[in-house]
């Protein structure tokens, strides 16, 4: 469970609570204690992955790719820019996808899809909701729509450590791939 903090002003009067997590191996520990209540969570994961995203769009050009590929056995996502000659590869898995047909997302950790042995931040977030008590996230599946599912998956950005989350419309369901460093190469080298 997580710990509570009160704050109290000059005459003892609690002001305010915020929640304090309890970190899993392979968290950035630069981050601030995670909030453990869910609400709070996705808001501060929505923020956080928006932020990864802004930064990729602007460094490397995340989001406009010509194409892009997925191998989940090799655990890895590649993106091309062949306009300017560059690949872009990254560390990869899946976190999860989302089902239009009845609104819900299904873990990684749980997935049919998920190779064995991959899913390493979906796990971390399975495991930081039991230490931390939020129930939500000890489910396999969430019910949510595709933008409220994009800040859920997004949680396990922080809690496993990962450098974005890249969503695609898998031909009906959504899938939600969460990616790690990024190395650019020429895409045709000389």
């Amino acid at each position: 469970m997580g710990i509570f903090k009160r704050s109290a002003d000059g005459n003892g009067n609690n002001v305010g609570s915020t929640a304090i997590s309890t970190p899993v191996d392979g968290m950035d520990p630069n981050l601030p204690p995670l909030p453990t209540d869910f609400a709070s969570l996705v808001e501060f994961a929505g923020h956080h992955i928006q932020a990864q995203q802004v930064a990729h769009s602007s460094t490397w050009g995340l989001g406009s790719a010509e194409r892009f590929d997925v191998d989940l056995e090799a655990g890895t996502i590649t993106w091309q820019f062949p306009d300017k000659n560059v690949v872009a590869n990254a560390p990869a898995e899946l976190l999860g996808t989302w089902n239009p047909q009845d609104n819900t997302f299904l873990w990684g950790w749980d997935h049919p899809s998920t190779p064995p042995g991959t899913a390493i931040a979906t796990q971390a977030v399975k495991t930081w909701a039991d230490q931390n008590g939020v129930v939500e996230l000890q489910q396999r599946s969430i019910s949510c729509t595709n933008d409220e599912c994009y800040s859920i998956a997004g949680i396990a950005s922080p809690i496993g450590n990962l450098q974005g989350v890249y969503r695609f419309d898998a031909g009906g369901p959504w899938a939600y791939v969460g990616f790690g460093n990024v190395t650019l190469s020429p895409a045709h080298p000389s």
